[in-house]
C-alpha cells in the first residue's frame, strides 16, 4: 500500500495548499495582520496531528469492516458486535478528563505519543481475539488509550491559534476524520480480500495487525516533531511567541476562570447534550455502514470498502466550505442548526431506501456532510466560551459525555437488527435525535441572544 514518489509529493502539495487556502483570512483583522505567522504555525503543527488523527479514526472504526468476516469467525450476534463497537466509548468516557489533566501537566507530545503506542498495540492484539469477551476487553482498552486525544488536540490548538482563525483551523484539521474514513474503506476492503488466509490468518486479522503497526511506527515522529508548548517552538522568534501568547491570553481573559465549575454550567450541559445527539447519528452510521451497503445488495468486500469511501470524499469539501462560511458569520450557531437538519433528512432517506445502494449512499452522504461538517464549527463555538484552564476540563467533559453516543447508537442498532432483521428502525431513531439536536441549538441561540441583549441594556 505504498504510494509512489510523485503521489507522495502531490499529497504534500495538496495538504500544504489546504492549510494555506482553507485557513487564510478573507479580510483584514483588527490590528496588525498576523496571518503569515499563523500560517507558518499551522503548517508546522497540523500535518503531524492530522496524520495521528487519521490513524486514530482508522483504528477506532476498522471494526466496522472487520465485522464482515469477524462476526462469522467469532460467532458474534449483531447485539454483541454493537456492544463491542460501543464499549470503546465507555473507556473513552471514564478516562478522558484524567487524560486531559495529564496533558495540562506533561504537554501534548508525551500524551499523544502514549496514546499512539497503546492504541496501536491494542489494535494489533485485536487480531488474536477468540471470543466476545476478549473482543469487549480490547475495545475498552483502545477507548482508554484514545481518551483525551480529541479534546486534547482542541486544547492544544487553542494554545496556538486565536479565535478569529479557529473555525478554519478546525475545519482543516478535522477533515482528517472524513479522509481517514474515506481511506479506511478501500484499505480495509483491499487488505481483507487480498490477504484472506495468508499465513493461515483471516483478512480481518491482517487488517488489525497492519493498521495497529502503522500507529506504533508514528510514535517517534510525534516525539521528534511536535513541540509540547509554545515556549518549546524553536522555529518561532521571541517576538512571534509573544504575539501568539498575547492573542491567546486575550481570549482566555474572557473565559470562565474556574475550570471545574465549567462542567456544571447550564451552557456546558446544553452543549454536551447537543454534541451527544449529533454524534449519535455519526457513530450509528459509521459502525454499520459496511453492513448497510452489504444489505443493499453489494456482496464483494472490496466493493463495499470502495463504496463506503464515497460519502466521506464529499464530506472533506463540505467541511472546508462550512468552516469558511462559519468564520464569516457573526453567529456560527446557524450553521450547526442547518447541519443537524441535513443529517436528520439524510438518515430518513437512508432508512426509506435502504435496499437501493445509490439512494442509500446519497442519504449517508447527507448525514456525513451534516454531522462531520458541524463538528469543527461546534468546537469553534465551544472554544469561544471556554479557554485556558476552563477549556482543559470543559472540552474533555463535552467530548467524553457526548461520545457516549458512540456506545448507545451502535449497541442500540445491534439490538434492533437482531430483533427486526434490519437497521431501518434504528436509522429512524437516529433521525429523530438529529432533529432534537437542531431544536436544542435553536433554543441555545435564543438564550444566547437574550443574554447579549440583557448585557447591552
Amino acid at each position: 500500500m505504498r504510494t509512489g514518489y510523485n503521489n507522495r509529493h502531490m499529497e504534500t502539495d495538496v495538504m500544504r495548499n489546504a492549510v494555506s487556502q482553507a485557513v487564510a483570512p478573507h479580510g483584514a483583522t483588527s490590528g496588525e495582520d498576523t496571518w503569515p505567522l499563523y500560517s507558518r504555525i499551522a503548517w508546522k503543527l497540523i500535518p503531524i496531528i492530522f496524520l495521528v488523527q487519521i490513524f486514530g479514526f482508522l483504528d477506532r472504526a476498522n471494526v466496522g469492516f472487520a465485522k464482515l468476516q469477524m462476526q462469522h469467525d467469532l460467532a458474534l450476534s449483531n447485539a454483541a458486535y454493537g456492544l463491542g463497537a460501543g464499549i470503546f466509548f465507555i473507556g473513552y468516557f471514564l478516562f478522558e478528563i484524567p487524560s486531559n489533566l495529564i496533558l495540562d501537566r506533561v504537554g501534548a507530545k508525551l500524551l499523544f505519543a502514549r496514546t499512539l503506542l497503546v492504541w496501536g498495540l491494542a489494535t494489533i492484539a485485536m487480531a488474536f481475539v477468540k471470543n466476545d469477551y476478549e473482543f469487549y476487553a480490547l475495545r475498552f482498552i483502545i477507548g482508554v488509550a484514545e481518551a483525551g486525544f480529541a479534546p486534547g488536540t482542541q486544547v492544544y490548538l487553542s494554545q496556538w491559534f486565536p479565535a478569529r482563525y479557529r473555525g478554519r483551523i478546525n475545519g482543516v484539521f478535522l477533515t482528517s476524520l472524513p479522509i481517514g474514513l474515506a481511506l479506511g474503506g478501500p484499505i480495509a476492503g483491499l487488505v481483507m480480500s487480498t490477504l484472506q488466509d495468508a499465513g493461515g490468518h483471516a483478512g480481518w486479522q491482517w487488517l488489525f495487525v497492519i493498521e495497529g503497526a502503522v500507529s506504533v511506527a508514528l510514535v517517534p515522529l510525534v516525539l521528534k516533531m511536535l513541540p509540547n508548548r509554545l515556549q518549546d517552538a524553536g522555529w518561532l522568534a521571541d517576538d512571534e511567541r509573544r504575539i501568539v501568547a498575547d492573542d491567546v491570553a486575550q481570549l482566555a481573559r474572557q473565559a470562565e476562570s474556574h475550570h471545574w465549575k465549567a462542567t456544571v454550567s447550564p451552557m456546558v450541559l446544553c452543549l454536551t447534550a447537543i454534541y451527544f445527539l449529533v454524534l449519535a447519528g455519526n457513530y450509528g452510521i459509521g459502525f454499520w455502514l459496511p453492513q448497510i451497503i452489504r444489505n443493499s445488495g453489494v456482496a464483494n468486500t472490496l466493493n463495499i470498502g470502495l463504496l463506503s469511501s464515497v460519502p466521506y470524499i464529499f464530506t472533506v469539501f463540505g467541511m472546508l466550505m462550512i468552516g469558511k462560511l462559519s468564520d464569516r458569520a457573526a453567529d456560527r450557531s446557524r450553521y450547526l442548526v442547518l447541519c443537524s437538519l441535513l443529517s436528520a433528512v439524510g438518515l430518513a432517506v437512508t432508512a426509506l431506501w435502504i435496499k437501493d445502494t445509490v439512494i442509500a449512499l446519497t442519504g449517508v452522504t447527507m448525514v456525513a456532510v451534516g454531522i462531520l461538517g458541524s463538528i469543527p464549527v461546534f468546537w469553534a463555538v465551544v472554544a469561544r466560551r471556554l479557554t485556558g484552564a476552563a477549556a482543559v476540563v470543559g472540552f474533555a467533559f463535552i467530548n467524553s459525555v457526548g461520545n457516549l453516543a458512540g456506545f448507545v447508537s451502535p449497541y442500540g442498532i445491534g439490538i434492533i437488527t437482531d430483533r427486526t432483521g434490519t437497521q431501518i428502525s434504528g436509522l429512524y431513531a437516529l433521525s429523530v435525535m438529529s432533529l432534537a439536536a437542531a431544536i436544542l441549538l435553536l433554543l441555545f441561540v435564543r438564550e444566547k441572544r437574550a443574554l447579549i441583549e440583557k448585557e447591552a441594556k
